[in-house]
């Protein structure tokens, strides 16, 4: 009668010896994954220590085996833990060209928390369950925090699972993440507009009107910053990329080209990390050329006349000449606004143009202005929606007793 053949995994039976004194071997036949058979064998001090041992060395083998072109093990194991997973996906990560440094920089921060929260589990330990306990816990009430530790959990697992070193189906997809609490759309009106021109004007006014004594300095040119967002519809960093080099004043109808965006990379100046201008917005529908109204036209005819050579040729640079941060730009901003307009951000502009321009124009137009590939996001974050109902009347007379 033919012998049974092993199940992937199955080991043999366990014999075991002792060599010397304190010192005993176990030993076993394992069947891999590549359907061989191979010999596991184990040291201990006790013969039961070593059958132990070697029953974790065959299962540890079964799944690593045959692994490669050279048959070495696999750098995932059912266990492996959880802070080894994270690395070695993060890694992956880095090694891809495709994603921007900023990016990389993001997911490290959620990387820390998942290795501070699960660390020390082993892959074969972690269950739907503990994830969602861990997600729930580490980011309660926060949808945008919750949403990106799912995101990193479910890359993670996913890899994982690849590798055959977890079993079944990834425990990151059942986690529940808490919901965004969204704002209205909200756009400034035409008349709010004015006053928040007004309100900043007499903010540099009184800069120029009062010596500087101590503190942060005020900073100029803020009103500009404003008028050729406005213009545009560009995004902060987006904006403080744009290069003389990208506007055509001279044309027909002037434009300008939206073509890079500032953001701040880890590691210092030497390393390349630091503000640096991207050479590409933030989305690939980001770039895109858009034509500048007379106000805008103005300005930048204005400012060029006053504006001073910079290594990186931006119109707005930093008083050194060096890229402005988007993040003190908006700082810079908050001090200026006022407690009135408290609810007014760079992006409110954005919102102020989409909705101007839906309603002008149409939706399509809206999001090409935005530089967004469609009008999904354009319809849900950008445009406000009008209270009011049109005039339909002479439609629904149609409904009246006795009509057509």
């Amino acid at each position: 009668m033919a012998r049974r053949r092993f199940e992937i995994g199955e080991m043999g039976k366990i014999s075991r010896v002792q060599i010397e004194p304190g010192r005993w071997r176990a030993k076993c036949r394992v069947r891999c994954r590549d359907g061989r058979l191979r010999l596991v064998q184990a040291d201990a001090t006790s013969g039961a220590r070593a059958e132990t041992a070697v029953i974790k060395r065959a299962a540890e083998v079964a799944v690593s085996s045959a692994r490669g072109t050279s048959g070495a093990q696999s750098e995932l194991l059912p266990t492996t833990t959880v802070r080894v997973l994270a690395e070695t996906w993060i890694s992956r990560i880095e090694d891809k060209s495709d994603v921007a440094p900023q990016t990389v920089a993001e997911y490290r921060r959620y990387v820390l928390l998942i290795c501070g929260g699960l660390g020390d589990l082993q892959l074969r330990e972690v269950t739907p369950g503990t994830l969602d306990w861990f997600v729930s816990n580490e980011a309660p009430e926060q949808a945008s925090k919750s949403r990106m530790l799912r995101m990193a959990l479910r890359g993670m697992f996913s890899l994982a699972i690849r590798m055959d070193a977890y079993d079944g189906s990834n425990p990151a997809a059942e986690v529940s993440v808490a919901k965004s609490k969204r704002d209205a759309v909200r756009a400034l009106t035409f008349d709010e507009l004015r006053a928040y021109r007004e309100r900043i004007r007499e903010w540099e006014h009184d800069a120029d009107r009062s010596p500087h004594r101590g503190g942060r300095r005020r900073a100029r040119g803020m009103l500009d910053v404003v008028d050729i967002q406005l213009a545009t519809g560009t995004r902060i960093g987006e904006l403080l990329a744009l290069r003389w080099s990208d506007i055509d004043l001279e044309a027909v109808t002037p434009t300008a080209t939206i073509s890079g965006t500032v953001v701040r990379l880890p590691g210092s100046a030497a390393d390349g990390g630091g503000l640096v201008r991207q050479p590409h917005p933030k989305t690939d529908a980001g770039w895109r050329t858009v034509s500048l109204p007379g106000f805008a036209v103005a300005t930048l005819m204005r400012m060029k006349v006053v504006a001073r050579p910079n290594p990186h040729d931006v119109v707005f640079p930093s008083e050194r000449g060096t890229l402005r941060d988007p993040h003190n730009v908006r700082r810079q901003l908050r001090d200026a606004r006022g407690e009135q307009f408290a609810w007014v951000k760079p992006h409110t502009f954005r919102k102020t143009v989409a909705t101007l321009v839906e309603r002008e124009a149409s939706l399509a137009d809206a999001a090409a202005q935005l530089g967004h590939s469609g009008t999904d996001v354009t319809t849900r974050h950008y445009v406000q929606r009008a209270q009011v109902a049109p005039d339909l009347t002479r439609v629904l007379d149609l409904l009246a007793p006795g009509g057509a």
